[in-house]
């Protein structure tokens, strides 16, 4: 969502709202995440964000992109996944995708929403489909599908507030239009979890750890950092891949944006203001150039918070280890 649309005091009381989900992240993810996981937050971050910048068409002349909140959630749990979607945001809003006054309803929509809707629809799963990663991928793909449905339902919500005489085009067209983009993601996401599932059955285990709270971190074993080869392989993979990709996206207006416009063409103005710090050029090239900026930004500083994180464990280790010995004594 763009600055101009939310009043500044909505966009305030949003932001703080975000602020505080984002701390209340941070604490949580300090004892949820396995030293497997930590490599695939920088993966994530980047990978995703290569993923928003380039468009696949959808029906009534628009186009949507991958979210990635329910595929975050699966592979690295709630809390996580909402650090690794602010990350993503506030760096857009620095390039001019997305608002910094509409940060707050941003990091709302599309990190907490996402990502608690997809934990909600795990959590009322049968055990069965807990244990079964094939049960589980497919699981992924239903939340993906129903995040991206609720994620649209609360940005109505606020359009409506801003926008309240225009609660019944607002809500049709938001609704419609990413019940559209919920199945390419729903598709997407089935087909990314399935396929790191297989190929490393062990994340599935973190997986579930990290879903379901089954357990939290090892403070008795010494933690070890390290960023595998495949880190590297699979952020390059992505940007090559959307780099290709970008060739094709497309260029319709996506499912907000075509919002806006069936709400100027039936009289009702919507305001949207120029924001970001960076800008590129137009352009094929340029866009290549940015999202290889952005994934290197991403990747860096999310392996920055993994470190931190893996200097907490080892703080934690050696305090065990000294308390042992002290009470051996």
């Amino acid at each position: 969502m763009p600055d101009g649309i939310l009043p500044l005091g909505q966009a305030i009381v949003y932001l703080v709202i975000a602020v505080i989900m984002i701390l209340v992240a941070i604490w949580q993810s300090r004892s949820r995440l396995t030293m497997k996981q930590i490599p695939l937050i920088g993966v994530l971050a980047a990978g995703l964000f290569a993923a928003q910048m380039f468009n696949f068409p959808v029906p009534f002349g628009s186009s949507g992109h991958l979210i990635g909140t329910a595929l975050a959630t699966t592979l690295v749990g709630p809390w996580v996944a909402m650090l690794i979607i602010s990350s993503i945001l506030i760096v857009q809003a620095m390039f001019g995708d997305g608002g910094f006054l509409a940060y707050g309803a941003n990091v709302i929509n599309m990190a907490i929403i996402g990502a608690l809707t997809t934990y909600a629809i795990y959590y009322f799963l049968p055990k069965k489909w807990k244990e079964d990663r094939k049960k589980l991928a497919i699981a992924s793909g239903f939340a993906a599908f129903f995040s991206t449905i609720f994620m649209a339902f609360f940005a109505s919500i606020e359009l409506t507030l801003a926008q309240s005489a225009a609660a019944g085009l607002i809500f049709s067209w938001m609704l419609i239009l990413h019940s559209i983009i919920g199945v390419a993601e729903g598709l997407i996401t089935f087909a990314i979890v399935f396929f790191v599932f297989r190929a490393e059955p062990s994340l599935f285990e973190d997986a579930k750890s990290a879903l379901f709270f089954t357990k939290k971190a090892d403070f008795e074993t010494e933690p070890k950092f390290r960023i595998p080869i495949w880190a590297g392989i699979a952020t390059f993979a992505s940007f090559a891949v959307m780099s290709i990709f970008g060739i094709v996206a497309s260029s319709n207006p996506d499912g907000l944006e075509k919002t806006f416009e069936v709400l100027a063409d039936n009289g009702i103005d919507v305001t949207v203001l120029e924001s970001g710090i960076f800008g590129f050029p137009e352009g094929l090239g340029w866009d290549i150039l940015s999202m290889a900026i952005v994934m290197i930004i991403l990747f860096f500083v999310l392996i920055g918070f993994s470190y931190l994180l893996y200097r907490f464990r080892l703080y934690k280790f050696k305090k065990g280890k000294q308390t042992v010995q002290e009470n051996s004594e």
